[in-house]
């Protein structure tokens, strides 16, 4: 099992939009956000999986080259909110992810490694 946390702050958020171009106001402007019903600015979900592969590449090897995530966004995450990653293998071969806040569970799904045909990587023509 793995396990890491990770607490969001707003000029994170920032700089990972300006590098990213998820510079929507709802993850970049906390004066409109605090008008939505989340009340504060929300992590990009880019950005949430980037946290919970980098978890992967720490304990799976070859995970950058051949893994593949199957994910859904349950609840927000907000700035200032840890937001813990575990990892549990499945018993088949794959893993259970969770990424969690306080206030339960943000993100969840499985990872697996691609095999045979489907694990080369994708090429630019």
């Amino acid at each position: 099992m793995t396990n890491g946390e990770r607490t969001f702050r707003q000029q994170d958020m920032d700089d990972f939009g300006v590098a990213s171009g998820t510079t929507g106001l709802i993850h970049t402007e906390p004066e409109f956000a605090a008008t939505t019903t989340f009340g504060a600015t929300l992590v990009q979900g880019v950005y949430l999986l980037a946290v919970i592969e980098k978890e992967l590449c720490d304990r799976v090897p070859d995970w950058a080259v051949r893994g593949s995530l199957d994910v859904r966004f349950v609840s927000p995450v907000i700035a200032g909110v840890p937001f813990h990653v575990e990892i549990t293998d499945d018993g088949s071969g794959g893993w259970l992810l969770s990424g969690s806040t306080p206030a339960g569970p943000a993100v969840v799904g499985t990872a697996r490694m691609r095999t045979g045909s489907d694990a080369a990587p994708a090429t630019r023509r």
